[in-house]
């Protein structure tokens, strides 16, 4: 590693301002039956932070593989600093200094944070031996350059996200990056460490480092980028400094569309009815005597930090995760036997937080996963009705407006946001009184995101009691009729629709 590399304060040794950190210029890429991109421009400059948005499917993730080589383009150019480059592999992207940190973060847990950042080749001292003191040295001298206090010699597993991405920010400058790109970088972090991020990223850009910046959340964008570029179907569609944008401008670039109401509430006001009633609610490692009650027809959300117990108690209330006192009563009904199958049959159900491993089936295609809570209904003398099936499902997908090309196609093939109302179709075809939601939109882009609001409204108006388990305060401050907020395992307030505010709903969540 060149001497000047672990210099803080220092600029980039090997970049020259003057010039593009990098230039895609009529970038094409094809699978079968989809044009992924479709004559895609993108110039990056150096130390600037270049954000990239657009629906899911526009484009994005194939742009980045290409950058990173995970993919090869079919036709274009790239440069470097004004070079001519043909990137053909994940080697060749980080010899040429593109470094990505992806959304699922690509470190070896058992491995130390320095051996994680020298993983590429480790130094080594006179006999060919590795100068583990070096490395060591080297890896807290980088910390040092970016800002950021991480252990050298703590184990990576053990490490929070946030921390985890530092260490992937270390590896980029280990390796003299000219261009770092970031991957839905705040996706799992709370608001303290989604600003210590931002710090280091201005740190990075200080250092004449471009930094590509991909995030479905406006407010991050309109703080941290200097430019946004926008692609929609794989085509560019704008390019523009941050500052000549508004939010419906940047939304409309993004759908092709306005979107007047992200938050749509047509709804009336709830009724009395308690459709789900938790009294003293407490688990063995997180929560402590939760008490709540949720209206039919109403939004309730929860808000609460990283850490603060939002989605143990969705498992909770859903017979998922074992309780050690309180009582759980659903329509009048208690949860006794406090497991699933009872919830379900009581008429609660739960849309996981992490829908890819705890909710879709994604090898299955999209009318088995809508109708798995529901295959009783189906059946006769043993065997699924397949015509009644697909009819019920069927049913779903047009009164939702799920996009998909058939019932018949994987549902892993699916956007985001649709596989989301396939999941929400699987618990409706149940017959339910009570939905748990655990962050509805998280990876969904905006245009999406309006229609599950919408639909969350929907249901609530057909006298469904939506709980609402959201870390996106303006999420529920749209949604919401009242806000409950949580704080190490405790509910620590609730608030109506009228009076919650920002300001109100982080004091409580603090403590």
């Amino acid at each position: 590693m060149p001497a000047d590399i672990l210099h803080a304060g220092e600029s980039a040794g090997t970049i020259d301002q003057t010039m593009p950190a990098l230039e895609m210029r009529g970038i094409d890429k094809r699978f079968p039956g989809v044009v992924a991109l479709d004559n895609v421009d993108l110039t990056l400059q150096p130390g600037k932070v270049h954000a990239l948005m657009g629906e899911n499917g526009a484009g994005k993730s194939t742009l980045i593989k290409i950058m990173a080589g995970v993919y090869g383009k079919d036709a274009g150019i790239i440069r470097i600093q004004g070079r001519e480059v043909d990137i053909k592999s994940p080697r060749d992207s980080l010899k040429e200094g593109i470094k990505v940190v992806f959304q699922e973060i690509a470190l070896i847990s058992e491995f130390t944070v320095a051996e994680n950042i020298f993983l590429e080749g480790y130094p080594t001292g006179k006999g060919g031996s590795i100068d583990w003191k070096k490395i060591r040295n080297d890896s807290a001298a980088l910390f040092k350059r970016i800002g950021f206090n991480v252990d050298p010699a703590a184990r990576t597993g053990s490490l929070p996200v946030s921390q985890q991405q530092m260490v992937e920010i270390a590896r980029a400058l280990a390796h003299e990056a000219r261009v770092v790109v970031m991957d839905e970088p705040t996706s799992s972090l709370t608001p303290n460490e989604v600003s210590l991020l931002f710090t280091v990223i201005r740190r990075l850009t200080g250092l004449g480092i471009a930094v590509v910046y991909v995030s479905h959340k406006l407010d991050e964008v309109f703080e941290i980028a200097d430019t946004v570029t926008v692609l929609r179907d794989g085509r560019h569609i704008s390019t523009k400094p941050v500052g000549e944008h508004t939010n419906d401008t940047l939304i409309q670039d993004m759908t092709g569309r306005r979107i007047d109401n992200l938050f749509p509430r047509q709804r009336g006001p709830a009724g009395t009815k308690v459709a789900l009633s938790v009294e003293g609610l407490s688990t063995a490692k997180k929560l402590k005597d939760v008490s709540f009650e949720a209206r039919a027809g109403e939004v309730l959300g929860f808000f609460g930090l990283m850490g603060a117990g939002r989605t143990e108690l969705a498992k909770a209330i859903v017979g998922y995760d074992p309780i050690t006192r309180g009582t759980i009563t659903i329509d009048g009904h208690r949860l006794a036997p406090h497991d699933t199958r009872t919830g379900v049959g009581l008429g609660i159900g739960l849309l996981t937080e992490d829908r890819k491993t705890e909710g879709l089936m994604g090898e299955l295609p999209v009318y088995q996963n809508a109708s798995l809570a529901s295959l009783g209904s189906f059946a006769r003398l043993g065997f699924v009705d397949k015509a009644k099936e697909r009819k019920a499902v069927q049913e779903y997908v047009d009164r939702f407006r799920i996009k998909t090309p058939g019932l018949g196609q994987k549902i892993k093939n699916l956007s985001g946001g649709n596989q989301q109302k396939v999941l929400i179709s699987r618990w409706l075809m149940r017959g339910l009184k009570v939905i748990v939601v655990d962050e509805p939109t998280r990876g969904i882009d905006v245009g999406a995101k309006s229609e599950i609001f919408a639909l969350i409204d929907r249901l609530a108006g057909e006298g469904l009691a939506v709980v609402l388990m959201s870390s996106e305060m303006p999420e529920l401050l749209g949604l919401a009729d009242r806000i409950a907020v949580m704080c190490e395992g405790r509910l620590t307030a609730t608030m109506s629709r009228d009076e919650a505010t920002q300001e109100k709903i982080l004091n409580a969540a603090i403590g």
